[in-house]
């Protein structure tokens, strides 16, 4: 009963599942969409629901944190402080049209500058990762991840003149030809993947639902 429970019933409910879902893309039958449909929204509210327990997880994990006086708890609640007042200005303008301006100054002022320093800090720390690697291992890879950083580094500077005209050229070309073909190439893999991740739940090689 414990393995009928714990391994056969959520394989079978997963098998179920995900063929109705793929058939209801092949079989252009109106039972079989509306199944598909009803799954999907399901799905999508349980993805909900798991959200919602992630969001509480985050908060209990750093409260711990912060009880335990571990190392980073003061980083830890200036996360929570943040993330419940973002919640609560969220909801408030959700739900009250009259403060909707506070939610929308919020994610203008707040956290779009906040996303834009994560941007530059990020372009900071790729820089600074390309000399680390050219130092520890000098070859051909290393030498196009230094020049990358440098073209997007240097390209986005508001340099005046010949010079600073030909770098944003160079840097517009690279992130719209070597850059866009490398992010398509990633994408592909990610789409391969979860196709083969798929299929091996759908053939019962894999049982994440499952604890055994």
């Amino acid at each position: 009963m414990e393995r009928l429970a714990k391994r056969i019933l959520p394989t079978v409910v997963a098998l179920a599942a995900g063929l109705l879902v793929l058939a209801g893309y092949l079989v252009p039958h109106p039972l079989i969409t509306f199944i598909r449909d009803q799954l999907i929204r399901w799905a999508v509210i349980v993805a909900a629901f798991a959200f919602i327990l992630g969001f509480f997880n985050v908060l209990r994990v750093h409260l711990k944190r912060i009880t335990r006086a571990r190392p980073g708890a003061f980083y830890s609640g200036f996360l929570i402080l943040s993330a419940l007042a973002s919640l609560s200005v969220t909801l408030a303008g959700l739900m009250l049209p009259s403060v909707r301006s506070l939610s929308d100054w919020w994610f203008l002022h707040v956290l779009s500058p906040l996303q834009a320093s994560a941007g530059g800090l990020i372009a900071l720390t790729l820089g600074l990762a390309a000399f680390r690697l050219l130092h520890s291992r000098r070859n051909a890879g290393a030498l196009l991840f230094l020049f990358a950083a440098a073209v997007v580094l240097l390209g986005t500077l508001p340099l005046s003149g010949p010079a600073g005209e030909r770098l944003a050229l160079l840097r517009q070309w690279w992130m719209s030809v070597p850059a866009t073909a490398g992010m398509r190439g990633l994408l592909i893999g990610v789409g391969l993947g979860t196709l083969l991740m798929g299929l091996r739940v759908l053939t019962g090689l894999d049982r994440p639902h499952s604890d055994l």
